[in-house]
């Protein structure tokens, strides 16, 4: 989630509202470079643990913590990172959880500083410009909108590549969260999910023209991109029979959320995931 102070509220309140007066639309133009997604790779990881364990008593979920009991609990064990420096950064924090899951020393603001390609989005007096989320991170992790899951898996493998690593992350669309837990959660590898906070479909979008956009953009340069301001990005750790389970940086947390509801907010939010893959396994 986005946590916008009062002023930056304020500010783009103003800055939107200064468009719509100046009564113009002016369309951004700029060069478009193509950046290619890690190619897929075999989709199993031995170093991953999957353990039927009792979660932490969920802090904003709206499911109970699960019975270490019950057979039909699959969780992974993941310390949730607390998403404290970076307010505009979850997409950030789960990605540096995921890696430090796999013995990776990762460090947020390295991450971000380092890896993560920023777009600034700003109003030029007749319309309010930004990139398309799938190409690049729309604001500042400080203080901004976000990216979507292309971004953070070339993200991801930019890292891997400079730790020397033959791991590879992989974006993948079109799969339910039931359809990833089946795949990955029960083999014991933890997937980034864009789904929202604490649950609620999508309802409020800030909304600008695309200034910026590569060959994972679902925009094209001067189209509309539309950012719902409740959109968060999570781990999902685990699943039972009526729920799913979940690493939350914004409490550090780990929380469960009813099946049904969880479907609904990711298939709005595009179906998206990244999961990080060996690729010497099929």
């Amino acid at each position: 989630m986005r946590f916008m102070s009062i002023s930056a509220r304020l500010f783009l309140a103003c800055a939107m509202s200064a468009a719509v007066l100046a009564g113009c639309v002016t369309n951004a133009e700029t060069s478009v470079p193509q950046t290619t997604t890690a190619a897929a790779v075999a989709a199993t990881a031995d170093t991953a643990t999957i353990d039927t364990a009792t979660a932490d008593t969920a802090a904003n979920g709206t499911a109970p913590a699960a019975d270490e009991s019950a057979p039909g609990v699959h969780l992974i064990k993941i310390e949730p990172m607390l998403q404290d420096e970076l307010e505009s950064g979850c997409e950030i924090y789960a990605a540096v959880t995921l890696l430090d899951f796999y013995g990776y020393e990762a460090d947020a603001q390295d991450f971000s500083q380092n890896y993560i390609p920023v777009r600034e989005n700003y109003s030029d007096g007749c319309g309010y410009y930004g990139p398309d989320l799938y190409s690049a991170f729309a604001g500042e992790p400080e203080f901004g909108y976000g990216a979507y899951a292309p971004v953070l898996t070339n993200a991801i493998n930019d890292y891997l590549g400079d730790n020397d690593s033959d791991d590879r992350a992989e974006t993948v669309y079109g799969l339910t969260l039931g359809g990833l837990c089946e795949k990955y959660i029960s083999r014991g590898m933890p997937v980034m999910v864009w789904i929202t906070t604490d649950m609620e479909l999508p309802e409020e979008f800030i909304s600008w023209t695309v200034d910026y956009a590569d060959g994972n953009a679902k925009t094209e340069v001067g189209d509309e991109f539309s950012w719902p301001v409740n959109e968060h990005c999570m781990l999902l750790t685990g699943y039972d029979d009526e729920n799913f389970c979940f690493a939350d940086s914004l409490d550090a947390a780990t929380v469960w959320y009813e099946r049904e509801q969880c479907e609904s907010v990711f298939a709005e939010m595009g179906s998206q995931a990244v999961v990080l893959l060996h690729p010497t396994e099929d």
